[in-house]
Formats: structure tokens, C-alpha cells, sequence
């Protein structure tokens, strides 16, 4: 009876120490316990707090960009507290497409074959980054009242959106441009953290058309992934002869926006220019996600020009604005044809020159869109 009750006594302590060992090695600190997902709320007093924990579009007041971020935007110059919506990868992978339109006249700015030299330019750059390239007719994209063919930009951006689905930024360009310095990507210069920390022009007061100060001011701080618009800020204020639009429910919602009837009735002088000018001036919602830059960035000009900032060795591009029909512009283009960095233009664009397939105007409204699309999003 006694060694009973002794080996009960041994197997009792045994079991004790068993559970302790199996407490030690499974215990789990209540700090790395997961915090069950409905239990998780954000301040919503906290500036620009976002909710981790939903997928609901942004407020149709504040259309935004679709990829946000809750990254303190109080440091633009730091990488990690402006993390882009897409990594390095995705964009050098072909996630651009550069835009260009013109009227089908052969001989603008009364330069000789000046379309091919500017095909040559872009479609060189184009393949080199693994970018997309959308020559559009713009006199195919014409309104259906009779406006000012200027205000055709703006369909013409709706419709590459479509036609490019996969493409995240829209890069816009005006024929009187020319590409100065290939081995600069966009993703180097401007679209990376460290581009737009490098060229944002922060605090500051913008010129107004015809120059002087306007009375505004660019952002005085920026969230990288809420940049949906990219344009320079110079001598005569924003020119959008050469500027880079994000794809996001803000882009849509803004060039529905800039072809208001409003708009088009009520600027004459710049027509779209004013239209984009008024919308800056006028909706905190249009300044909040557009990022101007130096003027060199994206828009520097020739050294003969007086609208700002001319072009320097290394720039990216040249930007002939309000040349026109000027008796020097042949002269002056020529010049600065000479001074681009060299490159290597690739066979088939030399072959596509050769033998007149070039893709030069080939684009035309609503032909060729993508099976299935709403051509109602574009504006007619």
C-alpha cells in the first residue's frame, strides 16, 4: 500500500513536469498575439488616415488615386515614407505610353520633315525603356460643336488610357519637342522617389500665363503614391505641352473635369492651358495630387525663347513653344538636333522611315479601341 502511494506520488510530479514544459514551449506573448482584423481602427482625426483594413474606393468628392498610401508625407525627400504604387519593375516594363498628335499637315513650324525626325526621336527613346508609343491624328479627334482643335488633347488622353489598359502613366508631348538626353528614363528622372524629390517644386509661387506672379502656390509638402500629375512650373506658369498623368479614378475624373462646356466658352487665348490653369487655381483636389516640377525637368526651353528656363547640356528635352510659323524655328531646331546626345536608332525604325510605314499619325478616334469598351468615356 505504501509503494502504491509512492509511485502515485512520482507520477504525479512526472505529469507536473510535463505540463510545465509544454507551457514553456507553446506560451505566446500576448504583444505577438494577431490582433483579430475587425478589432482594427485608424484615427479618423489623424490627417490622411487610412483604413487598412478596406478596399472601398475613395469618396466620390476626393477621387483619388487608386493605389494610396498612410505614409507621412511630412518628408518628400525620404524614399521610405513615399513609397511609389509601383516598384522599379513594373515600370520600367513597358509602363508608360508617350502620347503625340498632330493635324496631318506635313510641314509644321516650316521645318522639313520635321515628323519624321520627331518619329525617329521618340520611337528610339520608346525602345530603348521598354515604353509604349501612340501617335494619334488629332484632326480625327474633333468635337462635336465646333471647338478649338486644341481642346482635342483631352479625348485623345481618355482614349490611350484605354488603349493601353496596362500602362500606369500617360506621357504627353507636343510635336515641338525633342528628346535631348536618351539614357535618361523617365522612371530615373522624375517618376522614382528619388526623381521627384530631386525636381518637385515645393512652396512656391507660380507664374500666371504672360508671367509675374499668379498669387498661388505649388505644394509646400507631397505624398509620392497620391501623385497623379506631373507638369513644370517656369517662366509663364504650367505649360502642358510636356506632361505625365497617372492612371486613377482622379486622371478620370479630371479630364471629364477639363472638358466642361465651362471651359471651353470661356478661355480662347491658351484654350486648354487656362482650362488646366483654372482648375489648379480653383480645386484643392486638383493641387493635392499634381506635383510641379523645375522647368528644365520637363520643359525647358531653347536659348532664344523668353517664356523661362532654357534648355542646359544633360536636360532631358527641348520644348519650341510658341515657335510657330517663326522664320528662325528651322534654323533654331536644326541647331539643337545637332546638340542631343547621340544614339543608336534602332533598324526597324530606319526600315519603317525607309519605306513609309512609319507610325505616324495612324491613330484615329474610335478605330481600333479594344473589344468591349465603353467609347461613351470619351469625350465627343
Amino acid at each position: 500500500m505504501i509503494f502504491k502511494s509512492r509511485e502515485l506520488r512520482l507520477l504525479s510530479l512526472a505529469i507536473f513536469a510535463l505540463i510545465i514544459i509544454f507551457a514553456f514551449y507553446t506560451f505566446e506573448p500576448l504583444s505577438l498575439i494577431r490582433t483579430p482584423t475587425a478589432a482594427k481602427h485608424t484615427d479618423p482625426s489623424a490627417p490622411d488616415a487610412v483604413d487598412t483594413n478596406t478596399t472601398a474606393l475613395p469618396d466620390s468628392a476626393d477621387p483619388s488615386s487608386k493605389s494610396q498610401s498612410s505614409a507621412d508625407p511630412s518628408d518628400p525627400s525620404d524614399p521610405s515614407n513615399l513609397a511609389p504604387s509601383s516598384s522599379r519593375e513594373r515600370l520600367d516594363a513597358s509602363n508608360v505610353v508617350m502620347v503625340t498628335a498632330s493635324s496631318g499637315n506635313r510641314g509644321m513650324l516650316g521645318i522639313p520633315h520635321l515628323k519624321e525626325q520627331v518619329y525617329e526621336n521618340r520611337m528610339a527613346y520608346a525602345i530603348r525603356h521598354g515604353y509604349e508609343f501612340m501617335w494619334a491624328n488629332i484632326s480625327s479627334y474633333n468635337l462635336s460643336h465646333g471647338e478649338a482643335i486644341y481642346w482635342n488633347k483631352i479625348p485623345i488622353l481618355q482614349e490611350a488610357f484605354i488603349r493601353y489598359p496596362e500602362v500606369e502613366w500617360v506621357w504627353w508631348m507636343d510635336m515641338d519637342i525633342i528628346i535631348m538626353n536618351q539614357s535618361l528614363s523617365m522612371w530615373d528622372h522624375v517618376l522614382s522617389p528619388e526623381g521627384m524629390a530631386r525636381n518637385a517644386v515645393l512652396d512656391t509661387v507660380i507664374n500666371k500665363p504672360g508671367g509675374g506672379p499668379s498669387g498661388w502656390k505649388t505644394l509646400p509638402t507631397y505624398n509620392c503614391s497620391e501623385v497623379n500629375f506631373m507638369i513644370a512650373s517656369g517662366g509663364w506658369g504650367m505649360n502642358i505641352g510636356n506632361f505625365l498623368m497617372r492612371r486613377s479614378d482622379w486622371s478620370e475624373w479630371l479630364l471629364d473635369l477639363w472638358i466642361d462646356p465651362f471651359y471651353i466658352d470661356k478661355f480662347k487665348v491658351f484654350p486648354e492651358n487656362d482650362g488646366w490653369t483654372h482648375m489648379y487655381r480653383h480645386h484643392p483636389i486638383v493641387r493635392k495630387h499634381t506635383l510641379c516640377t523645375n522647368q528644365r525637368a520637363l520643359n525647358a526651353y531653347p536659348d532664344f525663347n523668353p517664356l523661362g528656363d532654357h534648355w542646359h547640356p544633360g536636360d532631358h528635352s527641348v520644348h519650341f513653344a510658341g515657335c510657330g510659323g517663326h522664320e528662325r524655328c528651322p534654323g533654331e531646331w536644326a541647331k539643337y538636333w545637332k546638340l542631343k546626345k547621340s544614339y543608336e536608332v534602332p533598324a526597324l525604325v530606319k526600315q519603317k522611315l525607309e519605306d513609309g510605314t512609319a507610325e505616324i499619325e495612324n491613330v484615329k478616334k474610335g478605330v481600333g479601341l479594344p473589344t468591349g469598351v465603353n467609347k461613351d468615356a470619351v469625350a465627343r
